[in-house]
């Protein structure tokens, strides 16, 4: 995809960190933009940002790990634009502890935001997509953690593995069935400085209950502060939006911010085909 001028993007999880970051990136390139999220007072932020740049767009204030959350964003966008030619689906959580103690409402929560909300994303927008016959294309944000594993966050590891699978295999299953319009792309960002590590600020009513002693525990502590320390530590996201652009108009499906991510994914690949047990490597 080359031409985006006037076209339409929606976003979910804009209110900060990467999906604020491609939503004004997406104003840049001349685009209109639908940006959801469940804080309303970061994504009208974003909005406001957005405006000030010249841009154009709404807002969807709402938990997109909902089906009819999501249905209501494809209404809204339709509504305003008759149109859809990208679907970010970036909403995303981060959740820590080996999973023999994490809270059963966390192994929920993270599955329903990391992976639910983009198979229902590309359930309800694809099928638009293909109906328009025009360029399109879906960004499904997963992470390094999709296709590298270490000892730590086992729900986050799998839920951006199934982000990144999920990606390739409706990639294939478009080519298969002669649909070339639709594009598939899958963002595997590292170490960016957004504010995941801060995601019980944003969890649903239903999932808000902190009573359980895990959250009390060292195990929950300790991956807070590990967290914060290498989200901090990490990339300025100024160059997120221009990599995610670069990567459409270049048609590659898999878009890294660091380009070593490479590395500890070829090491499990390793693993596997020379019959080792799993290991794990750090970053570099």
């Amino acid at each position: 995809m080359k031409d985006f001028k006037d076209k339409v993007i929606v976003v979910t999880g804009a209110g900060s960190g990467i999906g604020a970051a491609i939503a004004k990136e997406a104003v840049l390139h001349g685009m209109k933009v639908v940006l959801n999220d469940i804080d309303n007072k970061s994504v009208q932020k974003t909005l406001e940002e957005i405006k000030d740049m010249g841009g154009e767009g709404v807002t969807h204030t709402a938990d997109i790990s909902l089906i009819e959350n999501v249905q209501e964003l494809y209404d809204l966008t339709m509504d305003t634009y008759g149109r859809v030619d990208i679907l970010v689906n970036n909403a995303g959580v981060a959740v820590s502890g080996p999973i023999w103690e994490i809270p059963i409402q966390d192994i929920n929560w993270i599955t329903e935001v990391n992976f639910l909300s983009r198979a229902y994303g590309m359930r309800v927008f694809i099928p638009k997509m293909i109906e328009q016959g025009t360029e399109a294309a879906v960004i499904n944000v997963a992470s390094t953690a999709g296709i590298m594993i270490s000892p730590n966050g086992p729900m986050y590891h799998s839920t951006k593995a199934a982000d990144v699978a999920l990606a390739e295999t409706t990639y294939l299953g478009l080519k298969a069935r002669g649909i070339n319009n639709v594009q598939v792309h899958v963002l595997c960002p590292a170490f960016i400085q957004t504010n995941i590590h801060e995601s019980d600020r944003y969890r649903p009513e239903r999932y808000a209950s902190l009573d359980d002693p895990y959250y009390q525990s060292q195990e929950f502590k300790a991956g807070y502060i590990r967290s914060k320390r290498s989200v901090l530590a990490g990339m300025p996201i100024d160059s997120v939006g221009m990599t995610v652009f670069t990567a459409l108009e270049e048609n590659r499906f898999y878009i890294f911010t660091h380009p070593e991510s490479i590395y500890p994914a070829g090491h499990r690949i390793k693993d596997m085909v020379n019959g080792n047990n799993p290991s794990s490597i750090k970053l570099l």
